[in-house]
């Protein structure tokens, strides 16, 4: 039971405990157009490392990109819930054990709210009443869960620099983290620059394409990674050297002849637009779906930016 794990409060179960640290990030990965809650839950003492690639390069081996990036303490607790028309429907727990090992955990929420049940180690497909409407929900596997949280790219996928750094409850949460003393070292000052929301139509349509697939595809479109390492679609990284743009995809072309990873001026050409459409994958990863698991709902505001983000670009950077 969830009860028992200690990361929600007692008195109200559908809170987090009062040791769970909420927090927010700038730019959502997408998941299936549910709300999140998210908090950490460290251990006494225990502290946040965050990567300074200027003043340790040796610890950002994959560039400068990279800058920024936490690396939680043994024994960190990574909370995640997930709602819908403010109706709980899972809480992930995302556990280091020791300096290799992270373990995720997915809770399934009774429809009366009062306890939310582990999932067994296989995938699982549901239908959740939230009294507006009934959503279908998958919980993920444990592979599934280490199939997204590489180590390639520090096993969780949102705390970092860029991410956390916004106002929340009046304060900068950097700020407010850095006097509690969670960190190793002080955070840099001015802090790295913060994501932008990719919704946010007052940003410049090329920075809130970079913001989403920072957040939803560049942990595994890294140069370290054991599957996508051609294409780097960290924010911090050049256009040029993404690459993406005018490259010939390296796994399919989905079923359009002729098409390029980022085809500029034309989006329906484009296999980043043609696969954030696809159907979702099988357990055979057939139909080319990009994120590969955990994504059954295509996110239509996201493939809308993007492609006009690509019809846009008048060519490919030199």
């Amino acid at each position: 039971m969830l009860s028992q794990t200690g990361c929600m409060d007692p008195a109200r179960p559908t809170m987090m405990a009062a040791s769970v640290i909420p927090y927010e990030v700038n730019s959502p990965l997408w998941s299936d157009a549910a709300d999140k809650q998210r908090g950490m839950a460290l251990p006494a003492g225990a502290k946040i490392h965050a990567k300074n690639c200027t003043t340790t390069p040796a610890e950002c081996a994959q560039g400068p990109a990279d800058d920024g990036k936490w690396v939680m303490p043994v024994g960190t607790v990574m909370v995640k819930s997930f709602l819908f028309d403010g109706k709980l429907v899972e809480t992930r727990l995302f556990v280091r054990f020791d300096q290799t090992t992270w373990t995720g955990y997915s809770y399934k929420w009774n429809e009366a709210q009062t306890e939310a049940t582990i999932v067994g180690d296989e995938r699982v497909e549901t239908a959740f009443k939230t009294g507006a409407r009934t959503v279908t929900w998958h919980y993920p596997s444990r592979v599934d869960c280490m199939s997204c949280h590489v180590t390639t790219a520090g096993s969780t996928l949102g705390p970092e620099t860029a991410q956390m750094n916004r106002v929340v409850g009046g304060s900068n949460q950097l700020d407010r983290w850095d006097d509690m003393g969670l960190f190793d070292a002080p955070l840099p000052t001015p802090h790295k620059a913060a994501l932008p929301d990719p919704l946010n139509t007052q940003v410049a349509i090329e920075q809130r394409a970079r913001s989403y697939l920072h957040a939803n595809c560049a942990f595994c479109h890294r140069p370290n990674d054991e599957n996508f390492a051609e294409m780097d679609l960290r924010r911090d990284v050049a256009f040029k050297d993404t690459g993406a743009c005018g490259i010939e995809p390296h796994k399919g072309d989905q079923g359009v002849p002729g098409a390029l990873v980022i085809d500029p001026g034309r989006a329906a050409n484009s296999v980043m637009v043609l696969r954030m459409m696809a159907p979702p994958d099988d357990m055979d990863g057939k139909h080319g779906r990009m994120p590969k698991i955990a994504s059954y709902v295509v996110d239509q505001q996201a493939v809308s930016m993007i492609s006009s983000w690509i019809n846009q670009l008048g060519s490919c950077p030199q």
